[in-house]
């Protein structure tokens, strides 16, 4: 776990200590494949980093489903929740076995509040991964 969290695109400019501390918050949960991860509605306050294995993305809108992405190893879900407080945008599940790395919304926002280019990156991850979706639906 602790070389994805140093590896990740997120959390990589995190001093040692503060990687630590993220850890140490986190707990690892695994998923076989065809399991659901997140479900599009419900309260989330949890992150998770996918350690291995893919998850797919998918929504729903008015044209029915749509797939959004298909992530792996060193992929962050469900971030939109603990950033904006909301319910999940979209549903994930495991197409593969999947282990992730589960992080509290407490100790992101923790780590976001003390470390304002976390905050920033996470917040381009949220603003692009809305683009994306918006150009999706529209697209059909």
């Amino acid at each position: 776990m602790a070389d994805i969290v140093a590896k990740s695109h997120l959390f990589k400019s995190l001093d040692e200590a503060t990687r630590k501390e993220l850890l140490e918050s986190a707990f690892v949960m695994q998923y076989d494949g065809g399991e659901m991860l997140l479900r599009e509605g419900d309260p989330g306050d949890t992150m998770y980093l996918v350690m291995e294995g893919t998850v797919r993305v998918h929504t729903h809108s008015p044209q029915g489903e749509i797939q959004l992405a298909e992530l792996g190893r060193g992929a962050c879900i469900g971030e939109v929740s603990v950033l904006m407080g909301s319910p999940r945008t979209a549903t994930v599940d495991a197409v593969t076995d999947v282990t992730c790395a589960v992080l509290a919304r407490h100790r992101v926002q923790r780590i976001l509040d003390a470390h304002p280019k976390v905050r920033t990156l996470l917040e381009a991850l949220v603003e692009g991964r809305a683009r994306q979706t918006v150009e999706r639906i529209l697209g059909g």
